[in-house]
């Protein structure tokens, strides 16, 4: 078994294969939405609408008094429910893909979040690995059943439920510059009911010519290096910059969609930050171009196979 190195960076997108929908799993479910192949990496997107039973996992357990806060251990089911999710993480942390080399990667659990009002979960899961060039398929090592991921596009078993991931494209290679800054597309990807653009900013551009705050509106009082609580103060700052500046983009189709945006997840990135914007609906079937638009910034993004 290959041991998981330093978490990838994910900064190169290759390609995105859409996963099997609906594998039934102890008592619950889980759909693989996406296999997101990278220079360095895989990350697996996957959603559980129905949440198994992981009552055989009886080796993890949870210490109430010592993980829950203490206002949280009155509520009735919440120990319960942190039981899933910390078994649910666990059962991620076990993992393993394989790419048909003789090799099972292990993976790393990247994130989850409540799927609906109505339960389950949706998250990430991610390994660092060479991409599956010579490689026809995937197979995830999933507590004890093995799901195949086709890493050939457009093949689909017969009879299969539609996918909830389309295609992915990924970006231009080389950072864009941005008022002293540089911007990275990483990729587009388009979903069933959305797009999501994958985006890096390193270095953060100068956008005071955007917002009229000053780095010492964010400095914190309080003892401790002066020098440190200014870097922190001017991180602060740019990061709020940067969250406002992709609320600000815009995405426009050659068949004149109208889009809109939201931000995704997004946090720090060596020393810049990385995130994501989605917009809605997804692309409709006949559109060939997207042009992503963030003020005096322009980006043609197309919609086939280069």
């Amino acid at each position: 078994m290959t041991k998981p190195e330093a978490r990838p960076a994910l900064n190169d997108f290759v390609a995105g294969y859409p996963g099997p929908a609906d594998i039934q799993f102890q008592g619950g479910s889980i759909t693989v939405v996406a296999a997101l192949v990278y220079e360095d990496g895989i990350r697996l997107e996957w959603r559980m609408p129905s949440f198994p039973d992981l009552s055989w996992m009886d080796d993890v357990t949870l210490d109430a008094e010592r993980e829950l806060p203490t206002e949280d251990r009155g509520f009735a089911g919440l120990g319960e429910a942190s039981l899933g999710i910390k078994r649910l993480r666990e059962l991620w942390a076990r993992a393993t893909l394989s790419d048909g080399r003789c090799r099972d990667i292990e993976l790393r659990f990247e994130r989850s979040a409540p799927l609906s009002l109505y339960g389950g979960y949706e998250g990430a899961a991610t390994c660092s690995c060479q991409p599956p060039t010579d490689s026809s398929a995937l197979t995830l090592h999933f507590g004890g059943a093995d799901i195949a991921i086709s890493l050939r596009s457009g093949r689909r078993p017969e009879n299969a439920k539609p996918s909830l991931f389309r295609a992915g494209y990924a970006g231009p290679k080389k950072p864009l510059d941005f008022h002293d800054g540089a911007i990275k597309l990483i990729s587009t990807l388009v979903y069933e009911d959305r797009i999501v653009i994958e985006w890096l900013v390193d270095p953060p551009p100068d956008l005071s010519w955007l917002f009229h705050d000053q780095v010492s509106e964010y400095m914190r009082p309080g003892p401790g290096d002066e020098n440190q609580r200014l870097l922190q103060a001017r991180w602060s700052m740019n990061f709020k910059r940067t969250m406002a500046l992709w609320m600000s983009a815009h995405l426009h189709d050659d068949l004149r969609t109208e889009y809109v945006g939201s931000l995704g997840n997004s946090g720090a990135a060596t020393s810049g930050f990385k995130g994501r914007v989605c917009f809605t609906p997804s692309a409709p079937p006949g559109a060939r171009e997207l042009n992503l638009t963030l003020y005096d910034l322009s980006i043609f993004i197309p919609l086939v196979s280069r």
